[in-house]
C-alpha cells in the first residue's frame, strides 16, 4: 500500500507501565520495612541496650528516624521522578563518576546477597514447617530456595500487574504474623508465672556506654530499612506526588506500632538469653505457648520472606534500567518486553549472581558491610537535597520537608557511621576497598569511548541478536 501523505502514522511508544497504586505502594513499604528481620533475629538491639525496656524505645526512636529519613528521599524522590532511586539522585546532582560508584557499590555488595538471603529464609521456614523436627540437608534448603527466585523472576518479567496483586496478598502474611506474636504475648500478661514481665526493666551489671547505645540506635535503624526500594520503582507509580507522602506516613505508623508491640511480646515470652540464642526468634517464642504456634509463625515467615525477595525483584534491576540510560550499563539492560512492558534482561541478569550467592556463597559475613554501604549511600542522599535546597531553592518541589529535618537525619547518620567504624574498623575498609575497584572499571566501560571497532561491532550483534530473539525494544523516557 502507497501512503498518499494523508495518512496519519501513530508511533507507540515502549515505557514502563505505572501500574503500581496506592495501594500497591503501601503493600510493598509494608513488606520491605525491615523485611522479615523482626522474626529471625531482633536480638541485636537488646544486646546493646542492657535492657528490655531501653531496647523498646530505641525501636521506637529507630521507626520514628527512618519514617524522617522516608520523607526526605520522597522530597527528592519526586524532583526526580525516574527509575534509579538513590543511584539516580546522586547520578544527577553530583554527577557520573559518583553516581558509577554507588551503582558499583549496591550491584557489588547489595543485589545478590538480598535475594539469597530472603530465598533462603523462605526455603528454610518453609522446610521448618513441613518438617519442624526432623533434619533436612541444606542442598535441598537452596534447591527451593533457587526455585523461589526463578518462579518470581518470571512473574516479574511477565505479567507486573499480576505480581502488584500477588504483593499484596503476600504483605497481609508479614502483618497477620506480627499480630498473631502480639496478641499471643499480651495474652499472657495475666499469667504472672508464664510471662517475663519482671524483667522488662532490668538492667546488665556492666555499664551501658554511649557507643553501645550508638550501636543499639545503628541496628535499629537498619531494622526499618528496605523502603528505599520504592524510590527506584519511581517511574511505575501512580501518581507520585500524592501517592507516596500517604503511603509513607500510612505504613511507617503501622509498622512503628507492631515493631515496638512485637518486641514487647517476645520480652513476654522469652528471656534475653533465649533471644540471643536462637536465630528464629518468633518461632520460639510461639513454641513457648503452643507448638501449633510455631508452625504457623513459620509458614507466615516464609510468605513474608517470599514477599521481600518479590519486592526486590521488583525493584533493584531497575537500578541497572536506569543506569543503562546514561551508559554506566551495556544498553541491552535498557531494553524492555514489547509485550509485557518488563525490563528482562535487568531483571534476569541480577538473577545470575543471586543464584552464585546461594549456592556458594557465605552471606552472612557481608551483613555489617552492606549497612555501612547503605549508611554511606544515605549520607550521600542527603548531602544532595540539603545541596538543591541552597543552589535551586526556587524549583517547585511537589513535595517538602522541612530544612531542619534532612540536617538532623544527616547529623545522625554522620554519628552513627562514625561510631559504627570506631567500633568495626573492618568491616569499613572491605567496604571502602569494593567501592575502589569502580575507579579502573568506570575508566574502561565509561570514560574510554573509542574502544576497538570489532568490539563495539561485537556487541551490537549480541544486542541486536537478543533483542530479536526476546522481542524486545528501547524503553522511552
Amino acid at each position: 500500500m502507497e501512503l498518499t501523505g494523508d495518512e496519519e502514522i501513530t508511533v507507540t511508544k515502549v515505557k514502563l507501565k505505572r501500574s503500581i497504586n496506592f495501594a500497591s505502594t503501601t503493600s510493598i513499604l509494608l513488606t520491605n520495612i525491615g523485611g522479615s528481620a523482626i522474626f529471625i533475629s531482633p536480638s541485636a538491639i537488646l544486646h546493646y541496650s542492657g535492657s528490655p525496656i531501653v531496647a523498646l524505645i530505641l525501636w521506637l526512636i529507630s521507626g520514628i528516624l527512618n519514617a524522617g529519613l522516608a520523607f526526605c528521599f520522597v522530597e527528592i524522590g519526586l524532583l526526580f521522578p525516574k527509575a534509579g532511586g538513590p543511584y539516580f539522585y546522586i547520578l544527577e546532582v553530583f554527577g557520573s563518576l559518583y553516581g558509577f560508584i554507588f551503582l558499583w557499590g549496591f550491584v557489588s555488595l547489595i543485589f545478590a546477597s538480598s535475594w539469597a538471603i530472603s530465598s533462603y529464609s523462605a526455603a528454610i521456614y518453609l522446610v521448618t514447617a513441613v518438617s519442624p523436627s526432623c533434619p533436612y540437608p541444606d542442598l535441598a534448603v537452596k534447591i527451593l530456595a533457587g526455585w523461589i527466585i526463578v518462579t518470581l523472576v518470571v512473574l516479574n518479567c511477565t505479567y507486573m500487574k499480576l505480581v502488584t496483586k500477588i504483593q499484596g496478598i503476600l504483605s497481609m502474611a508479614k502483618i497477620l504474623a506480627l499480630l498473631l506474636i502480639i496478641v499471643t504475648g499480651l495474652l499472657q500478661l495475666s499469667n504472672s508465672e508464664k510471662n517475663n514481665l519482671v524483667t522488662l526493666i532490668n538492667i546488665e551489671d556492666r555499664s551501658i556506654d554511649v557507643g553501645s547505645l550508638a550501636l543499639g540506635l545503628f541496628a535499629g535503624f537498619f531494622n526499618y530499612g528496605g523502603w528505599q526500594v520504592i524510590t527506584i520503582l519511581m517511574e511505575e507509580v501512580q501518581n507520585p506526588s500524592k501517592t507516596l507522602p500517604k503511603s509513607v506516613f500510612l505504613s511507617f505508623s503501622i509498622m512503628i506500632c507492631l515493631y515496638v508491640l512485637a518486641n514487647f511480646s517476645y520480652v513476654l515470652l522469652l528471656t534475653p538469653a533465649q533471644m540471643f540464642s536462637s536465630d528464629a526468634v518468633a518461632i520460639l517464642a510461639m513454641q513457648q505457648v503452643h507448638p501449633v504456634l510455631g508452625v504457623v509463625v513459620s509458614i507466615l515467615v516464609a510468605f513474608c520472606s517470599i514477599s521481600v525477595l518479590n519486592v526486590l525483584i521488583m525493584g533493584q534491576p531497575r537500578l541497572l534500567f536506569a543506569a543503562s540510560r546514561v551508559g554506566h550499563m551495556p544498553e541491552l539492560f535498557q531494553m524492555i518486553s514489547r509485550k509485557f512492558l518488563t525490563p528482562w534482561p535487568a531483571i534476569i541478569f541480577c538473577s545470575i549472581p543471586a543464584f552464585l550467592v546461594l549456592m556458594y556463597g557465605n552471606i552472612i559475613i557481608f551483613i555489617d558491610t552492606i549497612s555501612l554501604f547503605a549508611c554511606l549511600m544515605v549520607s550521600a542522599v542527603l548531602v544532595a537535597l540539603l545541596y538543591l535546597r541552597y543552589k535551586k531553592p526556587n524549583i517547585k518541589r511537589p513535595f517538602r520537608v522541612p530544612i531542619i529535618l534532612p540536617i538532623l537525619m544527616l547529623f545522625i547518620d554522620i554519628l552513627l557511621l562514625s561510631m559504627s567504624i570506631y567500633k568495626k574498623p573492618q568491616e569499613l575498609g572491605t567496604c571502602l576497598f569494593i567501592l575502589s575497584l569502580s575507579l579502573p572499571v568506570y575508566l574502561v566501560t565509561v570514560v574510554w569511548k573509542n574502544k576497538p571497532k570489532k568490539f563495539q561491532d561485537l556487541m551490537a550483534r549480541i544486542t541486536l541478536f537478543l533483542k530479536t530473539l526476546f522481542i524486545l525494544e528501547k524503553s522511552a523516557e
